[in-house]
C-alpha cells in the first residue's frame, strides 16, 4: 500500500486527507477497485483519530471517488471512473461554483473551433455520426418552425461532432456543456434562426473535410452566441431595473 503523509496543512484535517488520496488517484497511484488501507492504519499513516479519518472518507465517498464497502471484507475501495461519472462531476462544480454565460462561452470559444477543425481532418467519421449530424439540423429546423424549444436539441449537435472525434476528454467536456449551457435563456427568435445557419455551414465544412472553414464558422458561431448572450442579460438588468423604478399608485 502507498505511504501517505502525516497532516501537516492550512486546510482542515479531514480535507488535507482528502486531497492526498485524490491526488493518488487522479495520477493512477491509486486503481479502480484498490482497497485503501484499514482504518487503524490509515490513522497511523495521517496521524489523526478515527473520527477525523472517517470525515475524509465520508467526504471521499460522497464524491464518489471511493464506495465504503461494509462487512467484514468491507473499507473504503477506489471507485470506476467512467465519461458519465466525470461530466456529472463537472457538472454539479459548473452549478455549484457560480460559472456564468460568459464563462461558458469564452470556453467554447477556446476549444471547440479547434473540435471542429480536427474532425474536418479526421480521415474516417462514422457515417452514422454525420447522418445523425444531419438529422440532428432538420428536427431543430422542425422544432423551430413549430415554436418548440430547440436549446437542447442545439446543444446535441455539439456533441455530436465531439462524438465523432471519438476523443473522450472532447466528449465529456460537451456533455458537461450542454448541461451547463441551458441553465440560461438566450433571446429564443434570433438566436435559433443564427444557429441554424451556422449548425448547416460547420456540418457541410466537416463533410468536406474543410478544417479551415469547419474551424472558422464554428468560431464566428460562438461569438455570436457569446454576444447574445451578453444582449440578453443587459434587457434583462434593464427590465428589472425599470421594474424597480416603479412606484404604487
Amino acid at each position: 500500500m502507498l505511504a501517505f503523509k502525516k497532516v501537516n496543512s492550512t486546510l482542515r484535517m479531514p480535507e488535507a486527507i482528502v486531497r492526498q488520496i485524490e491526488d493518488k488517484i487522479l495520477l493512477g497511484q491509486l486503481k479502480p477497485d484498490q482497497m485503501l488501507s484499514p482504518e487503524k492504519e490509515l490513522m497511523k499513516e495521517f496521524g489523526v483519530g478515527r473520527n477525523t479519518i472517517r470525515e475524509a472518507l465520508r467526504i471521499l465517498e460522497t464524491s464518489g471517488l471511493v464506495k465504503v464497502r461494509q462487512g467484514s471484507r468491507g473499507g473504503p475501495v477506489v471507485t470506476k471512473f467512467t465519461t458519465e461519472f466525470v461530466s456529472d462531476f463537472l457538472t454539479k462544480a459548473i452549478r455549484l461554483r457560480g460559472v456564468s454565460p460568459d464563462h461558458l462561452a469564452e470556453f467554447r470559444l477556446a476549444l471547440e473551433p479547434s473540435i471542429a477543425e480536427f474532425l474536418a481532418t479526421k480521415e474516417n467519421i462514422d457515417p452514422e455520426l454525420l447522418l445523425r449530424m444531419e438529422k440532428n439540423i432538420e428536427e431543430v429546423r422542425a422544432l423551430y418552425e413549430a415554436q418548440e424549444v430547440t436549446a437542447y436539441g442545439n446543444m446535441d449537435f455539439h456533441v455530436l461532432i465531439a462524438l465523432a472525434t471519438e476523443n473522450p476528454m472532447f466528449i465529456i467536456i460537451l456533455k458537461t456543456l450542454r448541461v451547463g449551457f441551458n441553465l440560461v435563456s438566450p433571446p429564443q427568435n434570433r438566436i435559433q434562426i443564427q444557429t441554424l445557419k451556422y449548425h448547416q455551414m460547420i456540418f457541410d465544412a466537416i463533410k468536406r473535410r474543410n478544417p479551415v472553414m469547419a474551424k472558422e464558422q464554428m468560431y464566428r458561431h460562438l461569438v455570436e452566441m457569446r454576444e447574445l448572450f451578453r444582449e440578453a442579460k443587459v434587457r434583462k438588468i434593464a427590465h428589472v431595473g425599470r421594474k424597480s423604478l416603479k412606484r404604487p399608485s
